[in-house]
C-alpha cells in the first residue's frame, strides 16, 4: 500500500492497525524513488501529481517520522517496500525515518525489476544490508516471489535462502526468507518446511523467520474466487508453519485494491487462521498419510504455531519488534 500524499498514506496506516486482525504496516514507494530519479519525485510531488507510491527519500525523514508517529510501535512495525535493484538512498531513509524493515534482494530486485546488472546490483545490496545491519532493520527476501509468476519451488527456496545468507553475511541480524505460493497444496507446504530447514542449517545465529505470499500468478477474476485462493494460502501457511502471509484481496485481477479492500483481506485471513487452528488434525497434506506427528525437523507443529500467533498477534507483542519477533502472521499486499 503506498500513496504520494502524506495524509493519504497516514490515513491509510491508521486503517491497517485498526483492522480486525494482526497486521504489518506497508509503505510501497514510487516508481521515481525505487529507480533514484529524484528530481522527477520532488517535481510531481510540487505540482501536486499523483505518484504510485510513497516517496520516501523527497519527503524527507522529518515529514515521515511524523506520519508514523503514534502509528508504529512494538504491536505495528512497519515495513518498507521499493523494488529497486540499487537501494541504498532507501536504506538510508528507511533508517534515518525509524522505520523497522525492507526487503529485497540482489537477485529478486534486480533481475524481475531492472536493467541493472547483477555485477552492480550485487555491490549496491551488500552496502544496503550493511544500512541494516547497523541500524538493526529487519530484511526480508523477496527471493521467494522471483519473477512474481509460478516457478519451480526448488528455484524459488534456493533463491530465497542464499539471499538470506548473503543478508547474514553482511551483519544483518533478523532476516526472513519469502516463499510464493504455487498451485499444488502439499508441494508448497513441503517447500516451507524445506525453507524452514535450510534457514535453521545456513543462517547460524541470524533471526529468521518465513513468510508466505499468496498466489502471484492470474487471480480469480469473481470476489468469491478471490476469496476462496486467499483461504487456500492460509492453509499453506498454517500447515506449512509460515510466520507471515502475505494477502492478496477480491481486486487483485482487476486494479490497484482499496484500503478497504486490503483490510476485507486480511480480515478474512485472519478468520480463516483461527477457524483452522480450532480445527482437529487432519492428515499431513505433505506426506499425505497419518495425523501430523513431531517430527523436529520440521519445526514447531502447525497447530502450536498457529496457537503462537493467533491469539492476540498484533496485540501487546512487547518483545523487540526491531528484532522482528515474528508474531505478525498477515501483511498488506505488496503494492
Amino acid at each position: 500500500m503506498g500513496f504520494g500524499g502524506f495524509r493519504q498514506m497516514q490515513l491509510g496506516l491508521l486503517a491497517v492497525r485498526g483492522a480486525d486482525a494482526p497486521a504489518v504496516g506497508t509503505i510501497t514507494l514510487d516508481s521515481y524513488t525505487r529507480v533514484g530519479d529524484l528530481a522527477s519525485a520532488a517535481a510531481a510531488l510540487r505540482e501536486d501529481r499523483d505518484l504510485n507510491g510513497y516517496p520516501i527519500v523527497t519527503h524527507g525523514p522529518a515529514r515521515t517520522r511524523e506520519m508514523v508517529a503514534g502509528i508504529q510501535g512494538d504491536e505495528f512495525p512497519i515495513q518498507v517496500r521499493h523494488g529497486s535493484a540499487k537501494p541504498e538512498h532507501i536504506f538510508t531513509a528507511a533508517r534515518d525515518c525509524g522505520l523497522d524493515a525492507t526487503e529485497g534482494g540482489p537477485v529478486s530486485y534486480c533481475l524481475p525489476y531492472s536493467r541493472t546488472s547483477l555485477a552492480d546490483a550485487v555491490p549496491a545490496w551488500a552496502r544496503s544490508a550493511a544500512i541494516a545491519a547497523e541500524a538493526g532493520i529487519h530484511l526480508e527476501t523477496f527471493g521467494g516471489c522471483m519473477l512474481g509468476q509460478m516457478c519451480p519451488p526448488s528455484e524459488l527456496v534456493a533463491i530465497s535462502a542464499l539471499e538470506g545468507l548473503f543478508f547474514a553475511q553482511h551483519g544483518v541480524q533478523s532476516v526472513s526468507l519469502s516463499y510464493a505460493q504455487q498451485t499444488s497444496f502439499a508441494q508448497d507446504v513441503a517447500a516451507l518446511r524445506v525453507l524452514r530447514r535450510l534457514g535453521a542449517d545456513l543462517l547460524g545465529q541470524t533471526a529468521f523467520h518465513l513468510v508466505l505470499y499468496t498466489y502471484m500468478g492470474v487471480f480469480p477474476r469473481t470476489p468469491e474466487g478471490a476469496r476462496d485462493l486467499l483461504r487456500v494460502s492460509v492453509g499453506v501457511a498454517r500447515e506449512g508453519g509460515a510466520d507471515r502471509l502475505i494477502v492478496k484481496t477480491v481486486a487483485e485481477a482487476h486494479r490497484i485494491p482499496t484500503v478497504e479492500e486490503n483490510i476485507e483481506a486480511l480480515e478474512l485471513a485472519d478468520r480463516h487462521f483461527r477457524a483452522l487452528a480450532a480445527a482437529p488434525p487432519q492428515a499431513d497434506p505433505a506426506r499425505g498419510r497419518g495425523p501430523r506427528g513431531r517430527d523436529p525437523r520440521r519445526g514447531p507443529r502447525p497447530d502450536r504455531r498457529c496457537a503462537e500467533l493467533a491469539p492476540g498477534c498484533g496485540r501487546g507483542t512487547a518483545a523487540g519488534v526491531r528484532r522482528w519477533v515474528p508474531r505478525h502472521p498477515v501483511l498488506p499486499p505488496p503494492r
